[in-house]
């Protein structure tokens, strides 16, 4: 073995480590969804406005934050002078995030057919778009040039629905 090959991390290692991230990230989102139902709030149900308002705040929030991140993020992709485990690495970060983000965009959804109609039937259909936008960027996460073309636009989508949410909630 050479002295190269001992600072750079073995590949499998690495997959394996995303393998278990990505499991684990399943199995929290699993687990928050058992509590949620276990102290009774099912989110296929119409929930209290009080409590739709307080979670659409929360969520917006933090797909806020998760869009910052894509954005400062896709630099990278842009620019693919990395050699191929780092670029599979920040790939693979690019699908976690937008997957949460596809969830949250999910979950105002349903909290915003909880408070209609005292929010406009546009924002809510504003919900569904951006969530089906965000879902055909993860289902085409292995086409690079789709997702470096459509990446800037989906995500200023996603920033202009969280700011139309905070207007409206």
């Amino acid at each position: 073995m050479n002295e190269s090959d001992s600072k750079s991390p073995d590949s499998a290692a690495v997959l394996e480590s995303m393998t278990l991230l990505a499991t684990l990230s399943t199995a929290a989102d699993l687990r928050t969804a058992l509590a949620e139902r276990r102290a009774g709030r099912d989110p296929s149900a119409q929930e209290r406005s009080d409590h739709a308002a307080h979670h659409l705040r929360e969520t917006g929030s933090q797909l806020m934050d998760l869009t910052m991140q894509l954005l400062f993020g896709r630099v990278h992709l842009a620019h693919q002078k990395e050699e191929a485990l780092a670029a599979a690495v920040r790939h693979f970060d690019l699908l976690m995030k937008l997957r949460r983000a596809e969830r949250h965009l999910h979950s105002m959804h349903q909290r915003l057919l909880s408070l209609y109609p005292e929010v406009s039937e546009a924002l809510v259909e504003e919900a569904r778009l951006t969530h089906d936008a965000v879902a055909d960027m993860v289902a085409s996460s292995d086409d690079v040039e789709y997702v470096l073309t459509e990446l800037e636009a989906v995500l200023e989508r996603i920033v202009s629905f969280v700011v139309w949410s905070r207007h409206e909630v």
